[in-house]
């Protein structure tokens, strides 16, 4: 059986994991880092670490690419600057070149309508040279956090460090070679689901995300 949800919400996950950032030495002689969120669910994790950090909040897009017929299961994913990442395992479960073809050319184009809508009148935020925390709710397969990591490493974001508060443990391993660092809070064995870990899962709407960002350039 699973065990006890460690967390209230993803605001209270997000709270634990700035505790943690903030003792962080890859983070302990840098400027205030730039916290990239991956939408929509870590961004109510991201906002108190900013704010732990003194860091600026933004969103950094990456969809998943779901496999045929498993909407759930991912099978790579692509970020919004054009990179894409197939997970080993796409063959296998039916992903041919058609499908991939198909499946980006639909992500890609719900990622323009994300940045349009969450960030109108400017593009993704410039990180070549600049302390970058990257930010999910949770890592199942990784797939979306590895896209991430690969488009921060190839436009020189450094340092580089990945965070979440929970994940599954080999998922967390396979990051290690792609950030500086890698913080997460719990890696149950087994793993379930990210959901397992919260008290409260509710999706998060495009709406509380346009909020959140909206808050977190004018604090006042």
């Amino acid at each position: 059986m699973p065990a006890a949800a460690s967390f209230l919400d993803r605001a209270a996950a997000g709270h634990a994991l700035a505790e943690a950032l903030a003792a962080h030495e890859a983070l302990s002689r840098c400027a205030p880092p730039l916290v990239l969120a991956i939408p929509r669910g870590g961004v109510p994790v991201a906002m108190p670490i900013a704010r732990q950090l003194n860091g600026t909040l933004d969103v950094l897009l990456a969809h998943k690419l779901r496999a045929p017929h498993h909407a759930e299961l991912a099978v790579g994913a692509v970020d919004e600057f054009g990179g894409i990442f197939l997970a080993d395992h796409a063959l296998s479960l039916g992903a041919t070149g058609t499908y991939l073809s198909h499946e980006t050319a639909r992500q890609r184009a719900l990622i323009q309508q994300r940045r349009q809508a969450y960030t109108p009148g400017r593009g993704a935020p410039h990180v070549a040279g600049r302390p970058v925390v990257v930010v999910d709710d949770g890592i199942a397969t990784g797939a979306t956090m590895t896209a991430a990591l690969r488009a921060m490493r190839r436009l020189g974001a450094t340092p580089l460090v990945a965070c979440a508060p929970v994940g599954a443990r080999d998922a967390i391993q396979r990051l290690n070679a792609l950030a500086d660092a890698v913080v997460c809070l719990q890696t149950p064995q087994p793993f379930y689901a990210v959901s397992v870990a919260y008290n409260d899962f509710a999706q998060t709407d495009d709406a509380t995300v346009i909020a959140l960002l909206a808050m977190a350039a004018d604090p006042g």
